[in-house]
């Protein structure tokens, strides 16, 4: 079985140029939003054997960038090792946020999308900043969805 650092980095050696820095370490263009600038992210084998996974461009988050690799999270961590006789306990799901601070969370996301929307409706031309923030708006909606109909 290979370890989630080997996992990553022949997923990125895939999409393109991946830069090596020992046995444990690696550069290469972020998988979400780096198109070809190899300084955009970065990978590392942590001490426990999970990959340590960075986006310096846009701060992509751990799921986006095993999604963008067609992998799980789940890849990104050594498997578990049960003792002998035991059975597999159960994973234990642990949400991101309390509920009041997701209600929270997307209440603050629509407003910010009720402001773009009257931008755009009294004829202002939203950026190519605002349209990004406006699309991570929108993917921490969906996130937070996806998280309660768990």
């Amino acid at each position: 079985m290979s370890n989630p650092f080997h996992i990553v980095a022949s997923a990125l050696e895939q999409r393109g140029r991946v830069r090596f820095f020992g046995s444990n370490q690696l550069r290469a263009a972020c998988p979400v939003c780096g198109q070809r600038n190899t300084n955009t992210f970065s990978a590392k084998a942590g001490d426990t054997g999970a990959v340590l996974v960075k986006c310096w461009k846009s701060d992509c988050t751990p799921a986006q960038i095993a999604d963008a690799l067609g992998l799980e999270v789940t890849d990104l961590f050594p498997p578990r090792e049960r003792e002998a006789g035991k059975p597999a306990r159960a994973s234990r799901r642990v949400g991101m946020l309390p509920p009041m601070q997701a209600l929270e969370l997307i209440a603050s996301e629509a407003f910010l999308v009720m402001v773009a929307a009257e931008n755009l409706a009294n004829g202002h031309a939203l950026t190519d900043t605002d349209r990004q923030r406006l699309r991570d708006a929108v993917a921490r909606i969906q996130y937070l969805t996806d998280e309660v109909r768990r």
